[in-house]
């Protein structure tokens, strides 16, 4: 028996993975980079007011000194996790450095930093919600959603200059 032979020809390789990967003659995503900064805009904004007004955010949330105490502390740190995840995605994006991996683990870590959110910060409104607090959750999981279609058309990115270009929707490209 040959051993040498390979199993599968060069061409039936290729016709085999024919489909996979991204297609050159694929248009570019126009809306990435206006998702893009919205999701860095929302987050940041909230990254800010987690780090400079933690007792306020944890005030909306609990009505018991001890535990406006606890949840201050906690928002405070979240506040600079939100940070340190907004500078090193900022980072990537700029760099194209493995956009995939990055968008995948920042929505794995959004998804359960709401699941948990949902059982240990929510909790207490959640027994009586407010039209605010349905806002709130649906902000996130519409960021959430968002990082989702950016994680998905992460092979339509566009290059250079254009992937911070808000505008590039009205734009026309060739």
């Amino acid at each position: 028996m040959n051993e040498n032979k390979p199993l599968v020809s060069a061409v039936e390789l290729d016709a085999l993975i024919q489909g996979w990967g991204a297609f050159p003659n694929q248009s570019i995503d126009t809306y990435f980079p206006l998702r893009s900064w919205f999701i860095l805009l929302l987050s940041g904004a909230y990254a800010l007011r987690l780090l400079f007004f933690p007792e306020v955010v944890a005030a909306n949330f609990s009505s018991e000194a001890i535990e406006i105490a606890r949840l201050s502390k906690f928002l405070y740190f979240r506040g600079w996790f939100l940070i340190s995840v907004i500078g090193l995605a900022a980072y990537a994006y700029f760099k194209d450095w493995y956009m995939g991996i990055l968008f995948f683990c920042i929505l794995l870590v959004g998804c359960v930093n709401f699941i948990f959110d949902l059982f240990n910060i929510y909790a207490e409104q959640l027994s009586k919600p407010t039209p605010l607090l349905t806002l709130v959750l649906l902000v996130r999981l519409f960021i959430l959603w968002l990082l989702y279609i950016n994680l998905k058309n992460t092979s339509r990115m566009p290059q250079g200059w254009d992937k911070i270009n808000v505008l590039l929707p009205f734009k026309r490209l060739a």
